[in-house]
């Protein structure tokens, strides 16, 4: 049967070999030809390309150094335009479709904090390792996101600055600060586009901002489009938006003007195309880690430093604490007879604004505080070994349309996970095969958490087929950034080739 979104609508999937479904094959990506690229000239306006238009530089264009469309750093950029070198690890003459190297300008305007900037640091970095160059326009300062990633903690500079100030702002002025911000950035990205000659765009969507759109529409360069949240909606339901239709609009209008729209979940793309985003439009790549992560780690140096025991079973979750994962109710059954008499012990191994609240509930039982430990900040390279130490990973609550990537770091580190059982968690997990996935959709009860820890703190088999079948629907499936970064290498080659661009198989096969 056609797998179809919330409103019916038939999905793509970015997935190739590794994900079961299939997408355009793109032999390379040209250096010429008519009409690619960006405008290589001034500030005049440029018909945009037509159908025929291929990737690369316009006629005529300076050569760049060799057969490849990139060669060495990106000329100018300072502040928070990054050049983009290519990695010393990268294969030489590019991984491109076809082995060319192309250029690639990635606009965000996030905090680069948290999951988020561990996205944009791993996209960036897988592109690189391909070959390619990557320059960055955003609002925080270069390699924020990256020292983000490195640290375990949230970005510095003018981002966090702006999001301090902003939080104490009226929604109304909120709001138009994140309008205003488009005029501020066309400039800056349609500079980086006249200096850095990209091959497209890459922009991770933002409420309000249609600036990346804009600047490669002027230029005439392929735009695509990482939608992680349908924020309209998530800021509405917060109560949050004060202009809902203007962001309605700009956000449907940025998913349906990209030459790529992608979204990590088939439920995200279903509530898209519920808002008016044209079906088939959408294409579903889930998030990913790197191909070596969860390999390495020294779990039971972890738990030393917690002063664990090694024979103790212990659940435990990584990840920034919010009052919506969910935390306070694996404390609720850590302090349960059933978990007490298990000798289970729970690590929480974050930080975040829900800590206050988790630090009265364990400091509230001595029992508590002899089982529960809570870490703080984890830096980035001690991640591993963090999960390495658990015996079961615990993702207790989910957004309902996200791609959680702790989800996805379990898989890779082969721990046995408890999840919900929610539909997106379903596109990554299979209940009893991959995971133990407990009722109540996205939120699920603390007793069902409790249970499926306990079943499988009582049976060390299940813990390790689990854990080793959810490694290997990892790797099979192509949860991995550097999968990404080829798949959207031919997705932006088939948008600019349009006998290519139908899909052999455009329903969205299981993930």
């Amino acid at each position: 049967m056609p797998q179809r979104g919330a409103g019916g609508a038939r999905l793509r999937h970015a997935g190739g070999g590794h994900a079961g479904g299939e997408h355009p094959r793109a032999d390379r990506f040209p250096r010429g030809g008519p009409g690619g690229g960006a405008d290589r000239g001034g500030p005049r306006r440029r018909a945009r390309p037509g159908p025929g238009a291929r990737l690369g530089p316009r006629p005529g264009a300076r050569p760049r150094g060799g057969p490849h469309l990139g060669g060495g750093g990106a000329r100018g950029g300072r502040g928070a335009e990054s050049g983009g070198r290519r990695h010393p690890s990268a294969r030489d003459g590019g991984a491109g479709p076809g082995g060319h190297a192309v250029r690639i300008l990635y606009h965000h305007r996030t905090r680069a904090a948290d999951a988020q900037g561990i996205h944009i640091a791993e996209i960036q970095r897988a592109f690189r390792l391909r070959g390619h160059e990557v320059r960055e326009v955003a609002l925080v300062e270069a390699g924020a996101e990256a020292r983000a990633d490195a640290e375990g903690g949230e970005a510095r500079g003018l981002a966090g600055l702006a999001s301090r100030a902003a939080a104490r702002m009226p929604a109304a002025a909120k709001e138009g600060l994140e309008l205003a911000y488009n005029a501020v950035a066309y400039r800056r990205l349609s500079k980086a586009i006249r200096d850095f000659r990209p091959d497209f765009v890459y922009e991770r969507y933002a409420a309000n901002t249609f600036a990346g759109l804009a600047a490669a529409r002027r230029h005439g360069v392929p735009f695509v489009l990482e939608v992680n949240s349908p924020l309209a909606q998530e800021k509405a339901e917060h109560g949050g938006l004060v202009f809902r239709g203007v962001t309605r609009r700009i956000e449907r209008r940025l998913c349906a003007g990209a030459d790529v729209t992608l979204a990590v979940t088939r439920v995200l793309a279903g509530i898209l195309e519920e808002q008016g985003v044209p079906p088939g439009k959408i294409v579903v790549m889930p998030n990913g880690v790197r191909r070596e992560f969860g390999t390495g780690g020294d779990g039971a140096a972890f738990r030393r430093k917690l002063g664990i025991p090694p024979d103790a079973v212990v659940a435990g979750f990584v990840g920034w604490f919010r009052a919506w994962h969910g935390l306070e109710r694996l404390l609720e059954v850590a302090g349960s007879s059933e978990w007490r008499e298990a000798g289970i012990h729970l690590v929480l191994a974050g930080d975040g604004p829900a800590m206050p609240a988790l630090r009265e509930m364990r400091a509230a039982s001595p029992d508590l505080e002899r089982r529960v430990a809570l870490c703080g900040p984890v830096p980035r390279g001690e991640i591993e070994s963090a999960l390495a130490a658990f015996d079961v990973a615990v993702q207790p609550a989910v957004t309902p349309y996200a791609c959680p990537m702790k989800i996805l770091e379990y898989m890779a580190a082969g721990r046995a996970i408890v999840a919900p059982g929610s539909a997106n968690v379903r596109e990554l997990l299979d209940s009893g095969e991959t995971a133990l996935l407990c009722p109540g959709g996205a939120n699920p009860e603390a007793g069902d958490l409790g249970a499926a820890v306990l079943t499988l703190a009582r049976d060390g088999e299940l813990r390790a087929r689990l854990g080793e079948a959810a490694r290997a629907s990892l790797l099979q499936r192509g949860y991995l950034w550097e999968e990404n970064a080829r798949r959207v290498e031919e997705l932006v080659v088939a948008a600019r080739r349009p006998a290519a661009v139908a899909i052999r198989n455009e329903e969205a096969t299981p993930c």
